[in-house]
């Protein structure tokens, strides 16, 4: 019968040795992990807003000038239409400023409507940083200057992609007669992932939380999407539609990415714009 084999000296101190660097290695990741989690919270809002600053060119109409509720000074386009039958209320997506819009801007209201397109704070010219709440605090001195110029019920509220945020918040606290949410997300959170893909969604701090608010908006809404949309999936513009209150309408693209959907899609994106604000022409 074999001895038993009793560990060496040396053997069982290579053993404390292994131990001791797998706990120092876990040790080093945990805290390495939990150091890019506390930056990733503290830089939050980097990985959210892209502005541009600086001079946007030329108004396509009137240059306005907002004070929000907090203080903030931030700049607008106001385009008029002389037999405008309402007015777009725009706010932009999460990159650039108002002069990537200027296109756009002026198309709206080759619709017949009035358009004013707003510059968030920290974009453009506009005041301050963005931010959750002063984005929607920038949204309602937009909503709120237009309102002298025009009826509630004549006032649509347009949000591309990140303005879908404030476009939601906005419409579920104040009287509209439309809401247009282009290329919009469910919420903060559920696009977490896409951008920092092991980053826990209960610690973002930032909410936009869309797919809450939507069910509770009680004008005409219209959805749009396209099925190619490589920055914030198609799946989440079919359910915004699917949690919304009614009434409400949808039209799905092809063929588009997420910020071309104006270009190369204008004679469907336009004629879906032009029907849906054909009532208030009557």
């Amino acid at each position: 019968m074999a001895s038993p084999i009793v560990p060496t000296e040396k053997t069982h101190a290579l053993r404390v040795a292994v131990r001791r660097g797998i706990r120092t290695a876990l040790v080093t990741t945990g805290i390495s992990l939990l150091a890019v989690l506390v930056l990733l919270m503290i830089f939050e809002e980097k990985l959210i807003y892209f502005p541009t600053k600086g001079s946007v060119g030329p108004s396509p109409g009137e240059d306005v000038w907002l004070t929000t509720a907090d203080g903030v000074k931030i700049h607008a386009w106001y385009v008029p239409h002389p037999q405008a039958k309402a007015s777009i209320l725009h706010l932009h997506g999460n990159a650039g400023n108002l002069s990537d819009r200027r296109d756009l801007v002026r198309d709206l209201q080759a619709l017949g409507v009035n358009v004013l397109a707003i510059d968030f704070r920290g974009y453009g010219q506009s005041e301050g940083t963005p931010g959750e709440a002063g984005l929607y605090a920038d949204a309602r001195a937009a909503y709120d200057w237009l309102r002298t110029r025009t009826p509630a019920d004549r006032i649509v509220i347009h949000g591309e992609s990140l303005g879908g945020g404030p476009a939601c918040e906005l419409a579920s606290t104040v009287p509209s007669g439309g809401l247009i949410l282009q290329s919009t997300f469910t919420s903060a959170a559920d696009m977490a992932p896409r951008v920092v893909p092991f980053f826990p969604k209960f610690l973002v701090r930032t909410r936009f939380d869309n797919l809450r608010k939507v069910p509770t908006i009680t004008c005409r809404k219209l959805f749009l999407h396209s099925r190619a949309d490589e920055m914030i999936p198609f799946d989440m513009g079919e359910k915004l539609f699917e949690a919304a209150a009614g009434p409400k309408e949808y039209t799905w693209f092809t063929g588009c990415g997420h910020n071309d959907m104006t270009i190369s899609r204008a004679k469907k994106y336009y004629s879906r714009l032009a029907e849906f604000l054909a009532p208030f022409g009557t």
